[in-house]
């Protein structure tokens, strides 16, 4: 009888383990934002400071989502002669321009990250 009710425990933690899925944290935010600057400048920029500023779970036709806002430096760690000139999805700076960067310039980024649960996980993209 014991072993039955184990199984049956057991069976009911994996089950709701599938079902719920904790929020997305800041490393998964900060391991995003850092593939996608990495990818964006081709390797010449590299996230150098991520801090999560704030996060609001809703349901949306029935699927979860999770808004993560985001402050974080990046840094160009390699340019050609005339610098890197790279814009973010989440680097919003409305009206003014973003100036070329050369190694070692520090940029300051502010944004938010979209997160919608899948199946098994969290999949995030620059809002």
């Amino acid at each position: 009888m014991k072993i039955i009710a184990i199984v049956v425990a057991l069976f009911g933690v994996i089950i709701f383990s599938k079902l719920y899925l904790a929020e997305p944290s800041a490393s998964d935010g900060q391991q995003l934002v850092a593939k996608l600057v990495h990818d964006t400048s081709r390797g010449d920029m590299k996230l150098s400071d991520f801090r999560q500023t704030g996060g609001k779970a809703y349901t949306l036709s029935g699927v979860r989502m999770y808004i993560m806002t985001f402050e974080g430096s990046v840094e160009c760690v390699s340019s050609p002669d005339q610098g890197t000139n790279v814009v973010f999805a989440f680097d919003r700076r409305e009206g003014t321009q973003v100036s070329a960067m050369r190694a070692g310039d520090h940029r300051i980024v502010k944004g938010a990250i979209q997160f919608e649960k899948s199946s098994y996980a969290w999949v995030g993209q620059p809002m």
